[in-house]
């Protein structure tokens, strides 16, 4: 990191912030770009918005920086190795990826987005404001009573259906919800995260990675599952959230009960494991 910081005084001063610390250690899991600017999304539902942002290589000449894209492969994946800004907003994100050391800029505007109301970013001048996390959005108390207490659905016996013999990845939730008829990105991300929700809280799912054919349950609070979810699922947006996102689900002996008494017993999961680059520090 020290290499990049060289030379600096005064406002290019490196600076730091708490909330920037939050990020190291994530992954990039998804990159979108519209005409109102690039998103980048972590595994824990972190999202850097800004009207564009460059990439380059620490070991490469200053003009093969490039814009990221959509998807960028360059990214995914990538883990974040440390974060910090200068004085006159210029916000630097230190990457690790599969091919070597990266680096991502981008200039004011920019806005960080974390769970439970998490924010901090800069204006044209590089002002910066910030908001540390709140109360729980997606799993309050409340939210989680009415979970536990819900009756099963005709998509939640269709996702159980699909779990029969494989474990299942929000790709399958965003399969059901398609089937079912919707339409809207708003309508993906609350009637997915209220599905996953729903039955986790009845003991019917439990959450976890999965690697080498093996399925590894978190060891977390279900409020602290539930809001990962609700959180990452809204950072990506829509029907986005697939097999390489978010978490892995496996059906419990409750789940697979309540599949009925002519159901055929599951063979153990046939598709391969993948330790999804979205799930990262406690959330492996």
């Amino acid at each position: 990191m020290a290499s990049f910081l060289s030379g600096l005084t005064g406002r290019q001063q490196p600076q730091g912030h708490p909330l920037l610390e939050e990020l190291t250690g994530q992954s990039i899991i998804h990159t979108r770009v519209a005409s109102r600017g690039t998103w980048t999304v972590t595994g824990r539902g972190w999202v850097l918005h800004s009207r564009i942002q460059r990439l380059d290589s620490p070991a490469s000449p200053p003009e093969s920086e490039a814009a990221v894209g959509l998807r960028d492969p360059r990214l995914l994946g990538a883990t974040i190795a440390g974060a910090e800004m200068l004085g006159d907003g210029l916000l630097t994100l230190f990457l690790q990826a599969r091919s070597g050391p990266l680096r991502l800029t981008t200039t004011p505007r920019w806005r960080l987005d974390g769970p439970r109301g998490a924010l901090l970013s800069a204006d044209e001048k590089g002002r910066i404001t910030a908001e540390p996390p709140g109360a729980a959005i997606h799993a309050t108390p409340e939210a989680l009573a009415a979970h536990a207490d819900s009756r099963p659905s005709a998509l939640d016996e269709h996702l159980r259906e699909l779990g029969r013999d494989a474990w299942l990845h929000p790709g399958h939730v965003v399969q059901v919800l398609a089937h079912a008829g919707a339409l809207e990105d708003r309508e993906f991300e609350r009637r997915g995260t209220m599905l996953l929700a729903r039955m986790l809280a009845r003991g019917e799912l439990r959450a976890g990675f999965a690697a080498d054919g093996r399925f590894t349950p978190w060891d977390l609070p279900l409020p602290e599952i539930v809001e990962h979810i609700g959180t990452t699922w809204a950072a990506l947006g829509g029907r986005t959230p697939d097999r390489d996102m978010i978490a892995w689900f496996a059906l419990t002996d409750v789940g697979r009960d309540s599949l009925g008494p002519t159901s055929r017993l599951s063979m153990p999961p046939g598709m391969s494991g993948y330790d999804s680059p979205g799930v990262v520090g406690g959330f492996r």
